[in-house]
C-alpha cells in the first residue's frame, strides 16, 4: 500500500503507515494440488512507533478451503477494496529523469494526459535509501501534463550512487482526491563519477583535512579519559620494562601497539557502518550495549587485575606485561594491549572526537574509515613519540624493585573498572544477571589461581595438571552458557524521573517547546564514564540546579545504556554517534538547540544559561 510522509519531532522525517493496514500478496496454487484445505505460512516483522520505536514479529497461519467457488470474508472486504483503490497506477505512462545540480536531486516528470492541471499537493516518497534528504523541503512547480520536484541529496549519496531513481508520486487535487504514481527516472547528464567524489556535506563548514586533525587531537585526548586509564597503566610499565632494551625493539613495539589500536577503530567502524547501512538504529559504543560483551571485560579485567596483584602470573602473551619481552609473545602483547584500550576507549567522547565522529558517519565509507584511523593514530601517538623521540625515552624511569609495587597499584584501577561493568552490567540485565556473572568471575578468577599453582609448585605439578585443565575448560563452557542463556538479555533498570530530572522523550521535548519552556537535554549512558563525571562535577551541583530553577528550564536525560533508537536519531540529528550529548534549547520554540562541549563545567553550563 502507498505510505504516507510522517513527520516526527527533532526535525525527523520517516515514510509508514498508521492505525490498520491490509498488504497484499498474489497467490498462484497449483492446478495439480489435490489437498482440500491448502496451508499458507509465513513470518512478519515490523517497527512499530509512537514515541520510541518497537522491533516486532510474528509466526503467521491461514488454512485456506480448496473450492471452485471463493468465500469472502464481508468483515475484511472493506479494507481490500481501499487498499487496491490507493495502489500506483501504472494504466497511465509517466516519462521520468532526473539531474543532480546545485546539491539537489531535481526530477522531471512527463505525463501524456494533463494529470496535474488541478494539483493541490504533491508528495514524493523515494524508493532508494540515503539518496534523498528527507528532511530538506520539496520544491514543487507543474503545469498540465510535466512536473518538477527538487529536493536536496543525502549527505552519505555517494554511497549508494543512483543509476535510477524510483519512488511514489501522491498527487491531491482541489477535491481532495488522492493519485498515486510510480516513478522509474533514468539519469540526464549525472556525472557519478563526479559525485562518487563528494566531500563534506553543505552543512558542514569543516574541511577534511581540519576532521582529521580533530580525528588526531581527540584520538591523543583520549589518553588523559578515565575510561582508558586502567588499560594505559599495562602499557606504562610495558614501556618501563623495556626501557633498557634495544632502540629498535622499543620502536617495534610501539608500531605493533598502534597496528592493534587503529585496527581495533576500522573493525569496530566498518561493523558500526554495516549496521547502519542495514538499518539498524546503532551508534559509537553499541559494543557496550550488549550484556554479553560487557560480561567478557569483567572476566578480562579482574584476570589482569589479580594478575597485577602478585596472585597469578598471565605473561606477556595475554596482557602485554611481564618480566620477560620475548620477540614473540612482547609483540603479540604489544598488539592486544592495544586492542583492549581501543574497545575500552571507544565509549568514551573526548573533546574535538565528538566533531570528528559526527562528520565520519556523514561520509563515504573510504573517508569515515580514514577518520577513525586518524583517530587511531592519535591515540597512539604519544607512546610512539615515547618510542621514537630519544630525549622523551630517556625520561622514563628505570626497572626495579620499585615495579613490584608500582604494578600492585595499578591494579587498583582494574578492580575498580571490574566493579563498574558490574554496575553496568546490573543496568542491562538486572541483580540476577549481574549476580551470576559475579560469581562466575571469581570461580573463573580461582580456577586460574589452582593452575598457576600448578606449574610453580613442583612437588604436585603432576597432580594439579589434570584437574586445572579440565576445571579451566569446565569454567569456560560454564560462562559460555551464561553469556548466550537468558539471564543475559537487555531488560534492565530503566531510567526514572525524579525532582531533578525528566526522562527524556521526543513527545515531552515537543510539548516543552511549544509552550516556550527552555530546556536541557543531557544522553548519557552507564558505559559511559565522561557522561558519569561530567554529572558528578557540574549537572549535579547546587549551583547548575539553583540556575536551572531559576532559569526555568527543564532538564530532560536520556539512558542509552541500552539501545535506544529514540535516542540514537537524536545524536544522528546533531551529527555525533555518540554519547555524551548535551543539548541546550532556548524559550523561543523556532531557535534551534546550542550543543555544549562533551567536557562540562558548572561555568560552561552558566554562560549557556545566560544566552538563552
Amino acid at each position: 500500500p502507498t505510505p504516507q510522509r510522517i513527520e516526527l519531532p527533532a526535525d525527523l522525517v520517516d515514510f509508514g503507515y498508521e492505525n490498520e493496514i491490509f498488504l497484499l500478496t498474489e497467490l498462484a496454487i497449483p492446478e495439480s494440488y489435490s489437498g482440500e484445505t491448502f496451508e499458507l505460512s509465513g513470518k512478519a516483522q515490523w517497527l512499530e512507533c509512537e514515541e520510541i520505536c518497537i522491533p516486532g514479529g510474528a509466526d503467521v497461519s491461514l488454512s485456506i478451503p480448496v473450492s471452485n467457488t471463493a468465500e469472502i470474508d464481508e468483515r475484511w472486504t472493506e479494507g481490500f477494496e481501499s487498499t487496491l483503490a490507493d495502489q500506483p497506477q501504472v494504466e497511465i505512462p509517466l516519462d521520468a529523469m532526473f539531474t543532480i545540480l546545485d546539491e539537489k536531486i531535481n526530477l522531471l516528470v512527463q505525463a501524456v494526459d494533463p494529470i496535474f492541471e488541478k494539483v493541490a499537493d504533491v508528495t514524493f516518497i523515494p524508493g532508494e535509501h540515503r539518496v534523498f534528504d528527507y528532511v530538506s523541503e520539496q520544491e514543487v512547480t507543474y503545469q498540465l501534463s510535466s512536473l518538477q520536484l527538487s529536493q536536496g541529496y543525502h549527505r552519505r549519496i555517494a554511497d549508494n550512487l543512483p543509476e535510477q531513481v524510483t519512488g511514489l508520486l501522491i498527487v491531491t487535487d482541489e477535491n481532495d482526491d488522492r493519485s498515486v504514481f510510480h516513478i522509474n527516472a533514468r539519469p540526464e547528464g549525472v556525472n557519478l563519477a563526479a559525485l562518487a567524489g563528494l566531500n563534506l556535506s553543505q552543512e558542514s563548514s569543516y574541511s577534511l583535512a581540519l576532521v582529521f586533525l580533530f580525528a588526531l587531537a581527540g584520538g591523543f585526548i583520549l589518553n588523559l579519559m578515565p575510561c582508558v586509564f586502567p588499560v594505559l597503566s599495562l602499557k606504562i610499565i610495558s614501556l618501563v620494562e623495556s626501557r633498557d632494551s634495544s632502540r629498535k625493539e622499543q620502536r617495534l613495539h610501539a608500531l605493533v601497539y598502534t597496528a592493534g589500536v587503529i585496527l581495533s577503530f576500522l573493525a569496530l567502524a566498518s561493523v558500526l557502518l554495516t549496521l547502519q547501512a542495514s538499518g539498524a538504529a546503532v551508534g559509537w559504543g553499541f559494543h557496550l550495549q550488549q550484556p554479553w560483551f560487557v560480561a567478557v571485560l569483567i572476566v578480562v579485567f579482574f584476570i589482569m587485575a589479580i594478575s597485577l596483584s602478585g596472585i597469578v602470573e598471565i605473561g606477556t602473551s595475554i596482557m602485554g606485561v611481564g618480566s620477560e619481552l620475548t620477540q614473540q609473545s612482547g609483540y603479540r602483547g604489544s598488539f592486544f594491549t592495544g586492542v583492549l584500550a581501543s574497545v575500552v576507549a571507544s565509549p568514551c567522547t573526548a573533546p574535538f572526537m565528538g566533531v570528528a565522529l559526527g562528520i565520519a558517519f556523514t561520509q563515504p565509507t573510504v573517508i569515515s574509515l580514514t577518520i577513525f584511523a586518524a583517530l587511531g593514530l592519535g591515540m597512539a601517538l604519544p607512546f610512539l613519540l615515547i618510542s621514537f623521540v630519544p630525549a622523551l625515552a630517556n625520561m622514563m624511569p628505570k626497572p626495579g624493585k620499585w615495579m613490584v609495587t608500582f604494578k600492585h597499584v595499578m591494579a587498583v584501577p582494574l578492580y575498580l573498572t571490574v566493579f563498574w561493568l558490574l554496575w553496568v552490567l546490573q543496568r542491562q540485565v538486572g541483580n540476577e544477571g549481574a549476580i551470576i556473572v559475579a560469581i562466575a568471575t571469581v570461580v573463573f578468577g580461582f580456577v586460574v589461581w589452582t593452575r598457576h599453582k600448578g606449574k610453580t609448585d613442583k612437588a604436585h605439578i603432576a597432580a594439579w595438571r589434570f584437574g586445572s585443565i579440565s576445571a579451566l575448560i569446565s569454567c569456560v563452557l560454564a560462562l559460555l552458557f551464561i553469556l548466550q542463556s537468558p539471564v543475559m538479555e537487555s531488560r534492565g533498570l530503566q531510567l526514572e524521573g525524579n525532582g531533578t530530572y525528566e526522562v527524556y522523550s521526543a513527545a515531552r521535548l515537543a510539548e516543552l517547546r511549544s509552550e516556550g519552556q527552555p530546556v536541557f537535554i543531557n544522553m548519557t549512558a552507564s558505559w559511559c564514564i565522561t557522561c558519569l563525571v561530567n554529572e558528578r562535577v557540574a549537572l549535579s551541583s547546587d549551583v547548575v540546579m539553583t540556575a536551572f530553577d531559576k532559569s526555568q528550564v527543564t532538564y530532560l536525560k536520556g539512558d542509552w545504556t541500552n539501545n535506544d533508537p529514540a535516542i540514537t536519531e537524536v545524536l544522528k540529528t546533531y551529527e555525533t554517534s555518540g554519547v555524551p550529548l548535551y543539548l541546550m534549547f532556548p524559550a523561543d520554540p523556532g531557535a534551534p538547540a546550542e550543543v555544549l562541549p562533551q567536557i562540562l563545567t558548572e561555568g560552561i553550563i552558566l554562560d549557556a544559561l545566560s544566552r538563552i
